[in-house]
């Protein structure tokens, strides 16, 4: 594969090659994108260390363990990693879930939990996402929306298979046992003090060394990233704009669109396949459409919740050391969009 992508980058740069590689919707797309996920991994890398050795991760997982165990039936640690997915990207996203499970913070089943409901695109992305829409005025509405139905859906997706019947080991095969999993009673006051204490603990392992050896793994993983997201998009954007390939697939999302009552369901119904291929394709296949601003809507929200993107986070996640397949992402992409569209869908109904 990295013999693949060595080959496509100079015939990219030096302008030679079949025509996609000179496209500007193809080729022109690739270096752009693998430079900003590498830099944005790179610089995160700086940052993860202050989250693991400073503290914050101890404190904020015993606060919150009472609320994160019942409901996502993960532990404490899942908060930070959402929030950090919020805040930076998905791809550091993935690269913080990666961090947790080779430090026996989760077992399989948690990691990869994780990964497939909180490795959501940034606020910031949210953004250009809606102004690709033509939807900018309900910005605020999408934003919460989406930190919402997140929720939402990681409380319905960890029950089910097939991320239920992933084992709960962890990465040197020890299980997680009953116990482990057990909220410790404490009143309110206690819990504190003991985030407190815990974190501060932590805090003490914080150094130079550490820093130098985070940003280290950054790199390694930022470029495992790029090795094969570059071969991966320059086919899969090969596909969307030389072939009719994705509109095909979208069709069987027709009916069903129009079962949930989504105007323009002919218009929309490509947005949903072309959303596992890269995020902001959805909103640029319905932009200039003439598509109602509810559709709009509709389309930009789902693009979010379906998280397995391949240009950036569905590759990350098969560069990461979890046990994750291409088949694996291509059910959750499927699992998610189904559960999606429903609640997606009242949420357009209930704001139009």
């Amino acid at each position: 594969m990295f013999c693949i992508t060595f080959v496509l980058v100079i015939a990219i740069v030096f302008g030679i090659g079949p025509a996609p590689l000179q496209d500007s919707e193809v080729g022109g797309k690739v270096l752009p994108l693998a430079t900003n996920v590498m830099i944005t991994i790179a610089l995160a890398g700086w940052g993860v260390v202050l989250i693991l050795k400073s503290g914050i991760v101890e404190f904020v997982s015993i606060l919150v363990e009472p609320v994160m165990r019942p409901i996502f039936h993960l532990p404490g640690e899942a908060a930070v990693n959402c929030l950090s997915s919020f805040v930076s990207s998905a791809s550091v996203g993935v690269y913080f879930t990666e961090q947790y499970y080779k430090a026996k913070k989760y077992t399989e089943r948690e990691a990869i939990s994780v990964l497939m409901n909180f490795s959501v695109i940034s606020v910031g992305y949210m953004g250009v996402l809606v102004s690709t829409a033509g939807i900018e005025e309900y910005f605020g509405q999408v934003l919460i929306s989406a930190f919402i139905l997140v929720l939402v859906m990681a409380a319905i997706c960890v029950r089910i298979p097939p991320m239920s019947r992933r084992k709960q080991n962890y990465i040197d095969g020890s299980i997680q046992t009953v116990q482990q999993r057990k909220i410790e009673k404490l009143g309110a006051k206690k819990r504190f003090e003991l985030a407190v204490e815990s974190g501060l603990n932590k805090a003490s392992e914080f150094n130079t060394k550490a820093v130098i050896d985070s940003l280290f793994n950054a790199l390694q993983f930022s470029q495992k990233i790029v090795g094969i997201m570059i071969t991966c998009v320059v086919i899969v954007l090969t596909l969307v704009n030389y072939t009719d390939l994705f509109i095909w697939l979208g069709k069987p999302f027709v009916p069903l669109l129009q079962l949930l009552g989504i105007q323009d369901a002919v218009a929309v119904a490509p947005s949903i396949v072309l959303g596992f291929v890269e995020v902001s394709l959805p909103s640029i296949s319905i932009a200039g459409a003439g598509v109602a601003v509810s559709s709009a809507f509709f389309v930009v929200l789902m693009s979010i919740l379906q998280v397995i993107f391949m240009t950036e986070a569905g590759n990350a996640m098969l560069s990461s050391e979890l046990p994750i397949t291409f088949k694996d992402l291509v059910i959750t992409f499927i699992m998610r969009t189904l559960i999606a569209m429903p609640l997606v869908a009242i949420v357009v109904h209930i704001l139009f």
